[in-house]
């Protein structure tokens, strides 16, 4: 998610020292391949049993949104990348934002940061949920709520104090220059850490109470979220930590998750009827999320079959009617 991004204390060198997609990642980043991060849906109860293809872990019986993998999210890419294109995106509304923040002007502000994160979204594509890249409706609907989560804390009377801390905290931060023109941060880092995690915690507490949560496409809960934004945070921060302090900045947001091995298990194969796509499902599983194009897919009944082709597609969720992928053929529910 990502929704309130911290800059580095010199944000001219952005992408100083930061990975490369070419790089070796370090071992806190490497994703677990053949390993599935041990959690629990929170609608129906199962456990996370399928290797995931992206960071966003949904149930493999009812596609409900599980948890945020870090290391997935990091896995193969410049662990910065996301964090650098927001600055510079905000960087172009910064003076607009300014003053309308200054004039209490909500609506300027909500539409300033709509137009930050539909092109963000459209730029970082893996940093959000997989549905984000082909269906339109959840785009929107998930830029709004970065949007009315961005106004939320900016508005919030107790963050004003927070802010200014953290713009104290940030001027004692210091660069150690590293072989390669890397850095290392050094100075007041875990306080500020720490206070951004107390910012966050904050913010959150508000979106719930105050409802904003309902605008989220994903109904995430709240830890779902907020390991969101730390994740964020440490993909900002960990090219500039020793190993040592990058476990100690993974255990400080709960980002140092269990995981176990995957397990030989009794699938099925179904075809997503949106794009094409091969499905591995479960045999009980009732709604699964295709990782290749974010559709709900329904796998709990019989795959209906294309009447020219014969392509045996299951339907997106609430879907009665549909193109075949394969040969483009109208392709309805029995």
């Amino acid at each position: 998610m990502g929704l309130f991004k911290k800059r580095k204390p010199d944000a001219n060198a952005a992408t100083a020292g930061l990975p490369t997609s070419a790089d070796e990642l370090s071992a806190s980043l490497k994703a677990l391949s053949g390993f599935v991060k041990r959690v629990n849906c929170r609608k129906c109860g199962a456990p996370k049993l399928l290797p995931s293809a992206t960071a966003y872990l949904y149930c493999d019986f009812c596609g409900t949104l599980m948890d945020y993998d870090f290391r997935l999210a990091n896995a193969g890419s410049n662990a910065g990348i996301t964090n650098t294109i927001y600055a510079r995106l905000f960087a172009g509304v910064q003076a607009e934002m300014a003053q309308a923040k200054a004039a209490g002007d909500k609506d300027m502000v909500r539409a300033l940061y709509k137009k930050v994160y539909e092109q963000w979204v459209a730029a970082c594509p893996q940093a959000v949920s997989p549905r984000a890249r082909n269906d339109a409706d959840f785009r929107r609907r998930l830029v709004d709520y970065f949007a009315e989560c961005a106004v939320v804390k900016d508005f919030d009377p107790r963050q004003q104090v927070h802010n200014a801390h953290m713009q104290g905290l940030e001027a004692t931060l210091i660069r150690i220059p590293m072989p390669g023109g890397a850095w290392r941060a050094a100075g007041g880092f875990w306080p500020y850490a720490e206070l951004f995690k107390k910012q966050m915690e904050l913010t959150y507490e508000l979106i719930f109470k105050e409802g904003v949560n309902r605008l989220d496409p994903d109904d995430a809960p709240l830890d779902i979220a907020l390991h969101m934004e730390y994740s964020t945070f440490c993909q900002a921060w960990l090219p500039h930590l020793s190993p040592e302090e990058g476990a100690r900045l993974l255990a400080l947001y709960g980002l140092d998750a269990d995981y176990d091995e995957a397990k030989p298990l009794d699938t099925q194969q179904r075809t997503c009827g949106h794009c094409g796509a091969e499905l591995t499902t479960l045999p009980d599983a009732r709604k699964v999320i295709c990782e290749s194009c974010g559709f709900a897919i329904e796998v709990g009944g019989a795959a209906i079959a294309c009447r020219k082709c014969g392509a045996l597609l299951s339907f997106p969720e609430g879907v009665i009617q549909l193109a075949c992928p394969f040969c483009q053929t109208d392709t309805r529910r029995v």
